[in-house]
């Protein structure tokens, strides 16, 4: 009786899955969008000195093809990482910096991100290892620095906190440029361009920024894509009235979220959700 009802629940089970294959859903990006932005490198605010030297250093980088390889690599076109790009705010010395001397002595600098933030630094499932494209970038001026390179995970809601008490050397992971953290810390020259995006599911209603009035709609936590929404009074004012925005600690709950039916879009960084609809 018991094998009975094992074999039962295993051609209930079977064919489950295979319903849920065939209704599978595809999930696309927008055109409409939160409008066009940059990412770049965070230093603590007076940290001039170590923000100069690396900057001298992806320079270098630029100039030699090994930027554009890593870019290959990574996105399959050399040209997504950024030459010719100036200084968000005015470059100053400052007297008694030794912020580049405090890394040189330790011989670490300890990069700050969000492990869930693909292609730029991620976990990878099989290695168990931290990767991504700022994180090529980040050993590769590491190496030329002659420092070793430190990758320490973090909440992505209390990364100035991190930053400020010295926890981390730097933010380098996909980090928008906005006009709060450049007043609040030192950014490096943009080196990859990106958008706010809006991902559905491709048979939702959703076609523009208008249509999320009403809806329940995933960010990340402390994310640019909270900023950009709130930014928008029209959108947010529209989504608030009946719908909300529904906050995770990171953008792949926040996509598993989205197909499970839970919320109706997801707006995160053009160079992630594209990758994570690619890689599904």
């Amino acid at each position: 009786m018991k094998r009975i009802i094992a074999l039962m629940l295993a051609a209930i089970l079977a064919v489950t899955l295979l319903a849920s294959c065939g209704s599978s859903r595809k999930y696309i990006v927008l055109d409409d969008n939160f409008g066009a932005e940059e990412y770049a490198i965070g230093f603590r605010k007076e940290d001039y000195a170590l923000a100069a030297k690396v900057q001298e250093i992806l320079d270098e980088m630029a100039a030699d093809g090994t930027a554009g390889k890593i870019a290959e690599e990574w996105f399959g076109n050399k040209d997504a990482f950024l030459t010719g790009k100036e200084f968000p705010r005015e470059m100053q010395t400052v007297e008694g910096d030794e912020s580049l001397q405090y890394i040189l002595d330790k011989g670490t600098l300890i990069l700050g991100l969000d492990e869930n933030f693909p292609p730029m630094g991620y976990r990878d499932s099989e290695s168990g290892k931290i990767v991504g494209f700022d994180i090529s970038l980040a050993e590769e001026v590491c190496s030329r620095l002659g420092v070793k390179l430190e990758t320490q995970p973090i909440d992505w809601n209390s990364k100035e906190l991190e930053l400020s008490g010295k926890t981390i050397d730097c933010i380098w992971n996909g980090f928008s440029i906005n006009p709060e953290r450049t007043e609040e810390m030192f950014m490096s020259k943009p080196y990859v361009a990106n958008a706010q995006v809006i991902i559905v599911a491709e048979d939702s209603p959703i076609k523009t920024k208008a249509d999320l009035a009403g809806k329940k709609v995933a960010v990340q936590a402390g994310s640019s894509a909270v900023e950009a929404i709130k930014n928008d009074t029209a959108t947010y004012d529209a989504i608030m009235n009946g719908g909300e925005l529904v906050e995770f600690a990171d953008n792949i709950t926040a996509y598993l979220d989205l197909k499970a039916g839970r919320v109706d879009a997801f707006v995160v960084d053009k160079v992630v959700g594209e990758w994570i609809i690619k890689n599904n």
